[in-house]
């Protein structure tokens, strides 16, 4: 029944945006608000305009744009009384009309964000009444719109703090295009005074969620741990140090311990300073350097092109309402960024050694037919990437040329708590950002151990830490692991606009130490788990051509992966087997194999249960309420009605 309902309600929508333009019950100076551009624009109230007012408001610029209701969490409509409940519910009944028998996320990421389509709509939506107008405020879905129209080409952030605003300047710019071609020249007013409005309270989590996002303040306990094993490469490159040893036989040590403690037993570890050298961290320490031989560039954004420029201007601006910010990612930069600003391909230096020479079979595929494998990352302050597992099975490297990257990285059989991955790990639900984990699951995992027993310890062997300009630090095949960048600490002095770009080189790569993974992964032919193409045909045929290949190249090396492979596959089987036969524990009053019943073990096991929840419960008092309150934020489980 419910679906039914929710269905005939999506069905309204055409109905319920017709009678906003047409119905006699709405103002008549609200059916269109008399250009398009206008109607980016909330009216200051809902008194009817006289007509003197109604010709001025024809002829004049838009009002700044304004909110008429402060939102608050939907938790917090539970401490008003019966009467302001009453009331509110009433005003959104009135407000939405048929919309309100929809939780305020189904109609945000379903109607509005999946089923309308063009800014004409949303915007007619916007007009309807004040809190639709909230709705339509929401910045994601003037992203969208403008994303679907535009791209991101000509997205200059210089003069705009929001994609809405940004897309009423570029309708504007169209607009003036046409009247110039059209050589029609329209009157203007001065822009009218904004009235003084009040400020009533709308309580949706729907709506809170973006600012929340967005002002989630970074605590010291966030950025303070560093568990991640580390190796200082930062005196390599001396001739000789104290102790006299020269610069070849630490470098070797150095090779031999990554090789030995971690690439062969698939551990992190940061390499501090290992890319302290490179050119790029000199070279790319300004923004006005950096924009100066790569500004007119194009890069990929969230799946469109625009020039490095732009995408800076959006890095720069201040905006608490995009949620989700973009990245840029792109796997096709112009080569001289890596091959004349950083020691990747430098024959001979310990990068090389470690990571490039012996370190990446995949290049047997040739660097036209391989899959992508390299990025250069750029994203503002606060952005980052949700928890995932880099694709193919591969291990990667990433190394930082400005700005500071917190990691958290999870072993590949601990699923972090918050997120929920298929079964074949393709698709993963998680929050939306890495900032929003944290507030809802980081202080989760960093309990005392001893505390606990069981399988409640079995998602918590997480490990963290923090990469400066220079460090690279390794990702062990089939991690999980989340990205932040980190905004200056308040103690930085300079607080220039530079510390406001992150940037970051990576790439994926398969060694001996990974490739039993990766042959699995190619073997399934699965076009969601095998990535790097834009064709899927491609990644459907990925693991024959690379194995041919390999055949060719390398045999000892792929007969030994598989090999391991299959040892791999054995081990998984007798661990799940083990797992089937262990014996399951009774429930309560539960007869044995004897019929006899477990009354005594139970009472020993309710007490010991008791003690430890007890336990428990006293050191976790003081959080548990706030983490129960965020955790609807994270995934809208509060509806956007009183129910």
């Amino acid at each position: 029944m419910y679906y039914i309902k929710r269905c005939n309600a999506y069905r309204s929508l055409a109905r319920r945006l017709e009678f906003v333009t047409s119905c006699s019950s709405v103002d008549t100076n609200r059916r269109a608000l008399f250009s398009p551009l206008a109607l980016f624009f909330p009216r200051q109230n809902d008194e009817t305009e006289t007509e003197e007012e109604e010709e001025d408001m024809r002829n004049s610029s838009p009002p700044p744009p304004c909110c008429y209701y402060e939102v608050k969490p939907l938790g917090m409509l539970f401490f008003l009384s019966e009467e302001e409940k009453a009331a509110h519910s009433e005003t959104r009944e009135k407000s939405l009309g048929d919309f309100s028998k929809l939780s305020d996320e189904i109609l945000l990421n379903h109607v509005l964000s999946e089923h309308v389509d063009d800014a004409k709509t949303l915007m007619r939506f916007a007009v309807a009444s004040k809190m639709c107008f909230e709705f339509a405020a929401i910045d994601s879905l003037w992203k969208k719109m403008y994303l679907q129209k535009y791209g991101l080409e000509r997205a200059d952030f210089r003069m705009c703090d929001s994609w809405k605003a940004l897309y009423a300047a570029k309708e504007e710019e169209d607009a003036e295009t046409n009247r110039s071609t059209n050589n029609t020249n329209k009157k203007k007013t001065p822009i009218m005074g904004e009235k003084k409005k009040v400020m009533r309270r709308l309580y949706s989590d729907a709506l809170y969620l973006p600012k929340r996002i967005n002002n989630i303040e970074i605590k010291q306990t966030w950025v303070e741990r560093f568990t991640v094993p580390e190796i200082d490469c930062r005196d390599v490159d001396d001739d000789e140090d104290e102790r006299g040893e020269t610069s070849t036989s630490k470098s070797s040590s150095i090779e031999r311990a990554f090789r030995e403690e971690f690439e062969k037993n698939n551990r992190p570890v940061v390499l501090r300073g290992l890319a302290k050298n490179w050119k790029a961290i000199e070279k790319w320490k300004t923004n006005e350097a950096l924009l100066k031989e790569y500004g007119e560039e194009t890069f990929l954004v969230g799946g469109y092109r625009t020039c490095l420029k732009n995408y800076v201007s959006y890095c720069l601006r201040e905006n608490d309402m995009d949620d989700n910010k973009l990245l840029l990612f792109d796997p096709k930069a112009k080569e001289e960024m890596w091959t004349e600003n950083t020691g990747v391909f430098e024959e001979g230096s310990l990068f090389h050694n470690i990571f490039t020479r012996d370190g990446d079979y995949f290049k047997v595929l040739g660097e036209e037919k391989r899959p992508h494998y390299k990025w250069v990352i750029f994203g503002p302050n606060r952005s980052g990437s949700t928890f995932h597992v880099d694709p193919n099975g591969t291990s990667a490297w990433n190394a930082v040329i400005r700005g500071r990257k917190k990691w958290i990285l999870f072993p590949h059989d601990e699923v972090p708590p918050g997120v929920f991955p298929s079964e074949d790990n393709a698709n993963v639900v998680c929050p939306l950002t890495p900032l929003e984990w944290y507030e809802n699951f980081y202080d989760a995992c960093t309990y005392e151990n001893d505390d606990y027993d069981g399988e409640e310890t079995k998602a918590r062997h997480f490990q963290e830490t923090i990469c400066e300009p220079g460090d690279v630090i390794f990702v062990p095949s089939q991690w999980w692991h989340c990205v932040v960048n980190l905004p200056p600490s308040e103690d930085d002095q300079n607080q220039d606009e530079d510390k406001n770009v992150h940037l970051a080189l990576t790439a994926n790569f398969v060694s001996r130490s990974n490739m039993p993974t990766v042959l699995k992964i190619l073997d399934s032919k699965n076009s969601n788990l095998v990535s790097g193409y834009d064709d899927k045909a491609q990644r459907h045929s990925l693991g024959e051509a690379f194995e041919a290949r390999m055949r060719e190249t390398y045999p000892e090396i792929l007969a030994d992966a598989r090999q391991r492979a299959i040892k791999m596959d054995d081990d998984a089987a007798a661990a799940a087997a083990k797992k089937k036969k262990k014996k399951p524990r009774r429930a309560p009053n539960e007869r044995d194999d004897n019929g006899d019943f477990n009354e005594d073990d139970d009472d020993d096991d309710d007490d010991n249960n008791n003690k430890k929840k007890k336990k428990k419960k006293q050191k976790n008092a003081s959080s548990s309420s706030i983490f129960a309150q965020t955790t609807s934020f994270a995934f809208g489980f509060g509806g956007g009605n009183n129910e």
